[in-house]
This record gives structure tokens, sequence and C-alpha cells, in this order.
């Protein structure tokens, strides 16, 4: 078992695994990128995710030079090479090697590179969040917009940095309007008077899969869910708050700015009570989409053709 990396189709090691010192991605975050888990070895909402890697590709006009079941294919190779159990996929594209360090595109000559990284996976389901409102502006959808999934991260990183210097896991940014956005790698749902809010995708904000799957599941659930601009005081006086993504699933708050939101008995964070009785439900929904959906067109796809390069 290894932390593998499949650059161009090369399997190796992720430590022996190197780029070109020109290449775009290192030099200026010229790049795409996906991530997602497995379950019982075959990969969660792989179709959403290679429909939202073609569009992160459309946005920064990126032209993906490999089909879907090549790459399909070379995924499979490299979780059969690292025989893991349930695994952690990284699918990065750059641009590829410029001729020179200069940010024109015209420089960008040869084809995009494709490093897909494979580590075991460590789900941090139900894992307790104490989330921060930090100051850092989330980035303007006019200048770097948050739908495209790019591998440029730097105004995630500050941000989560400014959190962690306040004593939380996780931020949560504002946009210039004022509104919630998201956290730094994850989407937020709020329980305001009974029904599930979750900013929407005008606020500037990445389309998460997860956040796409729950707003399907939570009516399924019994429960009521909307897409709306929330506030930073709907989201202090919220009944209850988690966080999406794909390696954590829900994540419950337990801590805002400090502020502890529903301890148990013995005054310690814990999740929500509604956020509680999802987690499970949530888990169940997950693996019955997997054999319904994932694992049939998984099947598909690799019997498909496209024999790696």
């Amino acid at each position: 078992m290894a932390n593998l990396c499949n650059i161009d189709g090369l399997i190796s090691p992720e430590t022996d695994a190197r780029i070109p010192v020109l290449d775009r991605g290192s030099l200026f975050g010229d790049s795409i990128y996906e991530v997602v888990r497995t379950h019982d070895g075959v990969p969660l909402f792989w179709p959403e995710h290679w429909r939202r890697l073609q569009a992160s590709a459309a946005a920064i006009a990126m032209e993906l030079d490999q089909p879907e079941a090549t790459i399909a294919r070379r995924v499979a190779e490299t979780l059969a090479a690292a025989r893991h159990g349930d695994s952690y996929v990284r699918i990065v594209v750059t641009r590829g090697a410029g001729d020179a360090p200069n940010i024109d595109i015209a420089y960008a000559n040869s084809p995009p590179c494709w490093v897909l990284m494979v580590r075991p996976l460590h789900l941090a389901t139900g894992k307790p969040v104490h989330l921060a409102l930090v100051d850092r502006l989330r980035n303007d959808r006019r200048a770097l917009d948050p739908a495209s999934k790019s591998g440029n991260y730097l105004n995630n990183v500050l941000a989560l940095r400014e959190a962690q210097q306040l004593g939380a896991t996780d931020c949560v940014m504002l946009n210039s309007d004022g509104w919630i956005t998201e956290a730094s790698t994850s989407n937020v749902f709020a329980l305001v008077d009974g029904v599930w809010c979750t900013p929407p995708l005008t606020a500037g904000i990445l389309a998460g899969i997860t956040r796409s799957s729950l707003l399907e599941f939570l009516p399924q659930a019994g429960q009521r869910v909307e897409e709306r601009h929330l506030n930073r005081e709907d989201l202090m006086s919220a009944d209850e708050l988690f966080l999406s993504s794909t390696l954590r699933d829900i994540g419950p708050v337990t801590q805002l700015n400090g502020r502890v939101l529903h301890p148990d008995e013995a005054g310690n964070p814990a999740a929500g009570p509604v956020t509680a009785k999802l987690l499970p439900s949530f888990s169940e929904h997950l693996q019955r989409w997997r054999i319904e959906h994932d694992a049939p067109h998984w099947r598909t796809l690799l019997g498909s053709g496209g024999a790696s390069s």
C-alpha cells in the first residue's frame, strides 16, 4: 500500500513524481482539479465530478485533450496498484509546461498535464467543526469565479489561516455584498426557522457535488431546504449549522466564533439534534446511490474503451 501518483499515464510513488519547473500549474495556479472518493472501490459521483471538471476547463479556456474513458482507466489502474481500501483521488489538469515563465497563454505550447493522486481515504463524516467568520472576503465572481474549481486557492488558504489564528478549525467567508458564501473547502447549510438554507450559486460559491446531493436528499428525509442568500446575522442566529463536502459528507458545526452551539450534558460541543439524525441516513443514501447509479456507470465506462496513453 502506498501513496501513488499517475502523471500522464505513468504510475510512480508520490515521492518520486515530478513535473517540469515551467509547468503553468506550479507557476501560476493555471490548473483545474477535482477530488473524488471511492466507496467500496467505486468513485462516488464520478459523472458529476467529470462534468464539473469539463465546466472548469471551459471557464478558464483550457481544452481537455483526453476523453473521460481514458482518465477513468488511469484512475482504475492507479487504484489497483495502490491496493488501498477506499481511496482519496485527486485529479489535477494543468495547462502544461510553457516555453517561458510568462503568464501569457500563448506561451503554453505543450499539452495539458494530467496528474492523478491516490491516497488512503480519511473520511471526516460527522467530525465536529469550529467555524469562524473571517474578515477576508471570497473572490468576486467577476475576478476569479469560485464556481471554477481551479488550482488557484490562495484566497482559501489565507482565510483558513485567519480562522485557525482565531482558534477555529474552518472559516466561512462573506462576499463583497455581505452575503455568506462558503467555507475553505465546503459548502454551508444553516437551519433557519425550520428550513435548511444554503447560499445560491450567485453568491459566488462552488457548486458542490455533495451540496447538490443534499438538495435532493433533504426533502426525502422530511426536511425543508432552500437556496437562499444568508447574511452574518442569519448565520449567528441559525438553529443548527453544518458543512458539506466530498470528504466530510456532513460536518456538524458545533462552535461558531468560539460559542458552543449545542452543548451536551457535560457542556461539551455536540452536533445539533437534527444534524445528528441526518448523519446516518445521508450515509445510507450515498450507499444506495453508489449501488444504483455509480457502480453500473463505472463498469460501463471502464468497458467502453479508451486505453491509457
